[in-house]
């Protein structure tokens, strides 16, 4: 089969669908990112989906200009929208440029997923940067989960990502891109030495290929039984931890269920119940060693050990728990700021719980709402001084003038959290004032409560 067939065959299988989804296609105007939208544009109209291509302009190279000017002119012959983001210089970081950019990069793609109301954004992650992201964890060092690779697809609210190129090889796309004769730039950063995956790709894979051709190949085959096996391993755990666990919110748990396990079970479990509560930190091996001598020290009834990010794991007496460290009103915005999840209890500081669900729910306080597509992703942030709550009438009212009236002292004023839109509408000064929104046309209604941790705990007792 041809790669083109190849590719399609992969789409079907992926189900990532037709001419209904609309889709984001991630370009750099690299060989990879040019072959995956060739080989998109060039499924079936009746498979193909609706794409716009997203483009970001770093400004790190002299040539990013050209490289923009050129897509333009490719998207508009093609008749593909386009939407262009530019990362400024004067933005740029001192140090850590690699993951800022990233971080620009996935916050840009967030934000057209939204505007497009768009299904996925797709990158042309392929098989050989598959394999380098392998080595590079192995390196590295960490958590076994790790070692899968990217994944074919994963979230990124309101959408998600998805890599269509996993499957094939940096050489079957070259090959492609030659025999089609499909124009790319090549980014001269790629050929430096300075970082860790360049090296990984200009040395130490060239010499195991040489030590096996198929070394790409194997790679992947062993991420995907791994990620396999730890499937099942997962939901083994959960089934473990549901026994031991007394409270979700935050996540407690008894001492004496949990060391009665073999060594091995204890950190698989305490493993587990990290990346289920805090998925964005690593449980490292020294936390967990040190969490686990705490647990186990009958001399200490007290105690915590820190994982970072602000959590941390505590124990008193007979209970652990694996919670947030700091309260709201010691924290930083930056620190403090997160989206909502739906149908989730979110810890919003000084043991206050806020959710918001699609259904009916209790708590000690709720509140009704009707919200629109747009609306989403919600935000908890603490209040800024242009913030401005909607009252009946059309009228505003400063949050800070509602603090005031509320008789909310002023040490604890910039402890307060608003919840606001996608659009940055305040919904809420929370515990203080909601906001009366207008009526609106195609919204629907969601259930927001604000809980206590001892009360959400005491329910599940």
């Amino acid at each position: 089969m041809t790669l083109a067939a190849d590719f399609r065959q992969h789409w079907h299988d992926q189900a990532w669908g037709g001419p209904q989804r609309l889709g984001l296609v991630a370009v750099s105007t690299g060989v990879d990112s040019m072959v995956l939208l060739a080989l998109l544009l060039g499924l079936p109209r009746a498979e193909r989906p609706q794409l716009t291509v997203v483009h970001v302009n770093h400004e790190l190279r002299a040539q990013s200009r050209e490289e923009e000017a050129f897509l333009m002119r490719w998207c508009a012959q093609a008749g593909v929208p386009l939407v262009v983001k530019h990362w400024p210089l004067v933005d740029h970081p001192a140090h850590g440029m690699e993951a800022a950019a990233r971080q620009f990069r996935y916050a840009f793609f967030a934000a057209q997923l939204q505007a497009q109301t768009a299904d996925w954004v797709a990158t042309a992650h392929q098989a050989d940067e598959q394999a380098e992201t392998m080595l590079l964890k192995l390196l590295r060092g960490g958590q076994l989960d790790q070692l899968t690779g990217m994944a074919p697809s994963r979230p990124l609210p309101p959408g998600r990502v998805i890599h269509p190129l996993l499957p094939f090889t940096k050489a079957q796309l070259l090959e492609y891109a030659q025999q089609h004769q499909i124009p790319w730039y090549e980014d001269a950063t790629n050929q430096t030495m300075v970082a860790s995956r360049n090296r990984v790709r200009h040395q130490i894979l060239p010499a195991l290929k040489r030590e096996n051709p198929r070394v790409i190949d194997h790679l992947g085959d062993y991420g995907q039984q791994l990620a396999a096996v730890l499937a099942v391993a997962d939901r083994t755990l959960d089934a473990e931890l549901a026994t031991l666990m007394t409270s979700r919110h935050p996540a407690t748990g008894q001492i004496a269920p949990l060391l009665a396990r073999s060594p091995g079970e204890q950190r698989l479990l305490l493993a587990r119940l990290i990346k289920r509560v805090a998925p964005a930190i690593s449980a490292r091996p020294a936390h967990l060693t040190q969490a686990l001598q705490l647990l186990g020290n009958p001399q200490r009834a007290t105690g915590t050990v820190a994982l970072g990010a602000g959590w941390q794991i505590s124990k008193e007496y007979r209970t652990f728990y694996v919670k947030k460290a700091e309260k709201f009103g010691k924290k930083s915005v930056s620190d403090f700021s997160f989206m909502v999840d739906l149908n989730q209890w979110q810890s919003v500081g000084d043991n206050w719980l806020l959710g918001v669900f699609s259904a009916p729910v209790a708590a000690e306080r709720t509140h009704q709402i009707g919200l629109t597509i747009s609306d989403w992703p919600l935000t908890v942030r603490p209040w800024r001084s242009g913030d401005r709550l909607q009252l009946a009438g059309g009228h505003h009212q400063a949050v800070r003038r509602a603090l005031i009236n509320a008789k909310v002292p002023q040490q604890q004023r910039s402890q307060v959290a608003v919840l606001v839109t996608a659009q940055g509408t305040v919904l809420a000064a929370l515990g203080v004032k909601w906001s009366v929104l207008p009526p609106r046309q195609h919204t629907t209604t969601y259930y927001i409560g604000i809980q206590s941790v001892l009360a959400k705990g005491e329910q599940h007792e």
